[in-house]
This record gives structure tokens, sequence and C-alpha cells, in this order.
């Protein structure tokens, strides 16, 4: 945003592609949750979501997730009541929504790791892929996943193999 100096990270469209969501940090504790409205170009800062990050719009448009800068905890603000209610917790990264938005998927590092699935309605979690065995590849931690819009889980892994060269240096 030109009048803010600040970081603006990981947006993400409204469903009905008037708006975006974003916010104004990654791991910093300042960070908060705005949306820039396309017809207007105001930006609002969604109430009392200081200290969250990486925002997901519900394709319903009634609800957007956010994590807490420490990625121990999933919260959603409901436009409906206008409050954040948190959802899972755990070593949280990367929540999706379903195409349908009945699901809201987070990979949890906690243990073994694991994506799971949650149900915005009663926030049951509900464990879907393990990832005890999965040796993934991403400068991020979590590493990054999604969900594809049948459900699959869209994963990074890592297959390959790291060359050793030597060099014999003669001047």
């Amino acid at each position: 945003m030109p009048d803010d100096p600040g970081p603006q990270v990981d947006p993400n469209w409204s469903p009905d592609g008037g708006k975006i969501v974003f916010s104004s940090g990654g791991g910093d504790p300042a960070s908060s949750i705005h949306i820039f409205d396309l017809t207007t170009h105001q930006i609002t800062t969604l109430r009392e979501s200081r200290g969250l990050f990486s925002p997901r719009w519900s394709p319903d448009g009634r609800y957007i997730a956010a994590l807490s800068v420490d990625q121990r905890q999933l919260l959603l603000f409901d436009f409906r009541t206008q409050k954040w209610s948190g959802t899972a917790k755990g070593r949280l990264g990367w929540p999706g929504w379903s195409k349908d938005g009945q699901y809201l998927y987070v990979q949890d590092a906690t243990g073994t790791g694991a994506l799971i699935k949650i149900f915005p309605g009663d926030q049951k979690t509900e464990r879907i892929v393990d990832l005890k065995n999965f040796v993934a590849t991403s400068r991020y931690f979590p590493p990054w996943s999604a969900i594809a819009p049948d459900h699959s889980p869209l994963l990074l892994r890592d297959s390959g193999s790291q060359n050793v060269y030597s060099l014999d240096w003669q001047e």
C-alpha cells in the first residue's frame, strides 16, 4: 500500500473478488489483519487481529481464518458475530479452505506431524494425513502444504539427493 511503508504479506482474495485480505507482517507480534476494498480504496483493520497473520477468506465470505504469530493457534473471524474464536492449537501452518467452504485444513507439525481438517461450525478437528514418515522440503516450518479442489493434500516432498564434488585447485 503506497501510504504504508511496512510489509504487507500473504494476500488472499474475497470470494466476490472485490477485496483483498492481508497481514502487516509474518512473525512480527505487531502484525494485524487488514482488508483492502478495491472499489473504495479504503483499508480497514479487523478488530482484535493484532498478533495474527496468514489470513484466508472462506469461500462463502463468512469467515477469515488466521494464524497467531507464534503459529500455535488458528483463529476464525466470523463476520456475522464480529468476533474471533479459536479452532485448533499445535504447531500450525498453511491454512486453507476446502472448495465448498465446509472444512478448513491446516498442517500441524506437533509430534510426528499431520494434516488436519477443521469443521468451522463446531470447530471439531479430524486428522486426515499422518506425516510421520514424510520427508518434506521447504525453507518454511512447517513445510508448505495446500489442498487441491478434490480435497487431496498437496505437499512438497524431498526426493532428491545431494551431490558432493571435490575440486583440486592448482595454481
